[in-house]
Formats: structure tokens, C-alpha cells, sequence
């Protein structure tokens, strides 16, 4: 069997012919097996917990207080995520968990060695590490790929008011969000107006409307709320982000401006209990805090309290998106176009109608789907190959319009993992010598 020797690293000098190209093409008609796909990676939320001994000051430094995913304890005061966790995998999400280094040091998470390929969203809670513009970027990158990214603070997520929103703010500087210190107890309510921002009733937002995104059914959200809340403000710098507003932040808002204790001032029309940015094709949400989510008897609220728990599943719901993301701009063909991929069909075993399909391609050529288990994004055959660790599904040919369309065996051994789809074709007369084509991607999610 034929093996394509870029699957790694291609080589910077390597050049197909045309012929080599078609004969390349040609010899994936060969069977090969199935790949061993990825688990738990479609719906996967990762939530990122501080430190041993880093968080809980104003009451004790007790690491509890850090909201750990396998805590469930019910008794009064501040305790666990574990609840909140079991919600979102009765909702077919794989919840996990990722610590950063113990007090003092309190050593960040080197985002570069997770399989970010593999999550949908990554919650950043309890962190309160010092994070580089490298993991910054790392983690803008995983959003403008279809990843959602939800940050929330508190005060007892630190050793000090200042240290969990500074953590946070290595992330929110791009979304142009400002993560203020903890003060204040509120909650927010449809019925007071809360949901109106500049005169727009964000009230219909799918975060507020529930999991079935309809507003007017059992599932609204009409009020949640927070104890010792930690609002966001949107400070609007830099082009091409637009963060909105979904529920306004009241009271006073104590800025991150001193790490023990900040200055004051009243919250303003660009303060937020609930903001949410997009980019690429991905999704940030920026929440006040953490108590909303907490067990049974948690500290001034918790998931059994107003709204709160609906709030969360329509939250995380939003914050993974739709099953199916494109992402990266397709190589400019011979035709003056992008090929471009999208998917028809639920992604889910048993559906017989789910297919690939491929548009804005050269007419009756040849070409196949590359299937990978990771994103990438490097230089291949003058454009951008934008899947890794892939195997090749069969030879096809475009149609007269330059279409193709490949049905695909949801098996179930896919349920649970993300994939990453490209489609390369052959362009004889392709602008860059390179006599081939190559789509953008898209990535898709399989559920049960």
C-alpha cells in the first residue's frame, strides 16, 4: 500500500507533477484500516482548577474552595463543581480536568501539550497561574477554530483580590474584556430589565432562551444570580471584535487595579454579569461567578437556586456550538476560487444521510477527503494542509459544477471524537505549480 510521506512533516522542497499527483490520488483506491479515532473528543469540556494550596484566602486557603469537578459535597458554604459536572454529562458532554502547579510557584498549564483538537470547551475557573502570550495565543487560536472558552473569577480563586482576574486577563485582552475584582451580590432577572442592553433586548440570546433556543418555552432563563461577583467590562480597542452585553453587572464594580483590593466605582453601561465574544468560528463567554454553578447549599447560591442550573446547560451548550465548524481558508484554484466544505446530515450513528460535501472546486476532476484526528495549519502544495494524523477516503470526482460529495459511516466508534476533513483535489493549470488543490476544513463533532 501507497503511503503519503508528508503525513508528518512535509518536506519544504517537495513539488508533485501533475501525473505524480493523479497517480497519488488513484493509489488511495487501496484499501487501508480504520484508524483508532480519538475518544470522549467531540463534546469534551476541560475545566482548568488552580493549584493545591493557591486559592481561597478570605476564608482559609483551603484548596476546596477551589471548585473542584470531583467534589460534591452539599454542606453550607463553599464547595464543588461536582454537581455541575454530572449536569453537563447527563447532556452527552465527557467532563474532565486539567491543575496547575501547587502554591507558591503555581506552575500554568502548557496548553501546547494538550489535545486542544479534542475539546470543545475549556473553562478557565480556579486558574490563577501567570499564563505567556504563547499560551494566550494558543488558546485564541483554539476558539478562532470553533473552540468556546469561558472564564469566570472569584475572589477565593487566589492568594489575593488581584490574583484571579490578573490570570484571567491574559486571555480577555484579545476579546477586548477587562476582568474586574470580586464585590457585590446580585442577581439578574428578565422581569427587571437586566437582559436589555442599549435599548436591545438580548432576552432572545440562545444563552437566555435555553437549551431548545426558543424563547417563550419551560426552559428560559428569567433570572440567575452570584454571590461576590466578579463583572467584566468591555473595553472596545481593538477591529473586528464586538463583544456583546446579554445581562448588565449592577452595584460597584471594584477594578483590578490593586492586588489587595481595588478601586471603585459604579458599574457603567459597558459592565456585564454575561458578555459574550466570537471570533473565527469559535465562542468566548465571559460569566461573573462561580457560585451560580456550585452544589446543593453552596455559599449565597447555587445550581438549585432562580434559574441557575438551565442557565448552565444553555451556557455550555452555546459555548460548544454547532456539530460542524469550517475553518481555514481554502488555496485560490486555476477557477479563481476557494473550494469550500460543509456537512449535510447529523453527525451521529445510524444516520443515513450524513455526507461531506465539497463546492467551488475545479469541474470533473479527481480528489479525495483527508480525515484527521488533529487540526494543523501549514504550508502544503502552495496553499495550507489543515488536518494532521489523517487517513484518506476514497477517489472521487467533482462534478460539472465543481461539487463532491462523500457519504460517510457514522460508526460507533466515533461517537465522542472530533475529526478534521480537508478536500485535495487536482488542478492541472494551478497558479502555484503545484498542480493540485486543496479545500478549507471543517470540523465536525459526532454525538450519540
Amino acid at each position: 500500500m501507497l503511503e503519503w510521506s508528508w503525513v508528518s512533516d512535509p518536506p519544504t522542497n517537495m513539488k508533485y507533477t501533475p501525473r505524480c499527483l493523479v497517480f497519488l490520488l488513484f493509489a488511495c483506491l487501496v484499501p487501508f484500516p480504520e484508524l483508532a479515532h480519538a475518544q470522549g473528543g467531540a463534546r469534551r469540556i476541560l475545566f482548568v482548577r488552580g493549584g493545591n494550596g493557591s486559592g481561597g484566602f478570605l476564608e482559609g486557603g483551603s484548596d476546596e474552595h477551589l471548585s473542584d469537578i470531583s467534589n460534591f459535597s452539599s454542606a453550607a458554604g463553599n464547595h464543588g463543581f461536582g454537581e455541575l459536572a454530572e449536569l453537563l454529562r447527563a447532556d452527552g458532554f465527557v467532563v474532565e480536568q486539567v491543575q496547575e502547579g501547587p502554591s507558591p510557584t503555581e506552575t500554568p498549564i502548557d496548553f501546547a501539550t494538550l489535545d486542544l483538537a479534542q475539546v470543545s470547551v475549556l473553562v478557565l475557573g480556579s486558574n490563577n497561574a501567570t499564563y505567556s502570550t504563547t499560551q494566550r495565543d494558543l488558546l485564541v487560536d483554539f476558539v478562532r477554530i470553533g473552540g468556546g472558552l469561558l472564564l469566570i473569577s472569584d475572589a477565593n480563586w487566589g492568594s489575593n483580590w488581584g490574583d484571579a482576574p490578573t490570570s484571567d486577563q491574559a486571555f480577555l485582552g484579545p476579546f477586548d474584556l477587562v476582568m474586574n475584582q470580586d464585590r457585590s451580590t446580585y442577581s439578574l432577572s428578565r422581569a427587571a430589565g437586566d437582559f436589555i442592553i442599549g435599548g436591545v433586548d438580548q432576552g432572545a440570546h440562545p444563552i437566555l432562551a435555553g437549551v431548545d433556543g426558543v424563547l417563550g418555552t419551560a426552559d428560559d432563563i428569567d433570572s440567575f444570580d452570584g454571590e461576590g461577583v466578579s463583572p467584566l467590562t468591555v473595553v472596545d480597542l481593538l477591529p473586528g471584535i464586538n463583544p456583546v452585553i446579554l445581562a448588565r453587572a449592577k452595584g460597584t464594580i471594584r477594578v483590578n487595579d490593586n492586588p489587595n483590593g481595588g478601586s471603585s466605582r459604579s458599574a457603567g453601561p459597558n459592565d456585564a454579569a454575561l458578555v459574550i465574544a466570537e471570533l473565527g468560528q469559535g465562542r468566548l463567554a465571559g460569566h461573573f461567578d462561580r457560585n451560580t454553578f456550585f452544589n446543593e447549599n453552596g455559599a449565597g447560591t447555587s445550581l438549585h437556586q432562580r434559574d441557575n442550573r438551565a442557565y448552565a446547560r444553555s451556557l455550555f451548550a452555546w459555548l460548544a456550538g454547532p456539530l460542524t465548524h469550517p475553518y481555514g481558508a481554502g488555496k485560490v484554484n486555476s477557477g479563481g476560487q476557494r473550494a469550500r466544505l460543509a456537512a449535510s446530515g447529523n453527525p451521529a450513528p445510524g444516520n443515513p444521510v450524513f455526507a461531506l460535501t465539497a463546492r467551488n472546486a475545479l469541474p470533473h476532476k479527481p480528489g479525495l477527503f483527508l480525515d484527521g484526528s488533529r487540526y494543523d495549519n501549514r504550508p502544503f502544495q502552495g496553499g495550507r494542509l489543515l488536518v494532521d494524523d489523517f487517513r484518506r477516503l476514497p477517489v472521487l470526482r467533482t462534478d460539472a459544477s465543481g461539487r463532491a460529495r462523500q457519504p460517510f459511516d457514522v460508526t460507533l466508534g466515533l461517537v465522542g471524537s472530533t475529526r478534521y476533513f480537508q478536500l485535495w483535489y487536482r488542478d492541472p493549470q494551478d497558479p502555484t505549480g503545484f498542480g493540485s488543490g486543496l479545500s478549507g476544513g471543517l470540523r465536525v463533532s459526532f454525538v450519540p
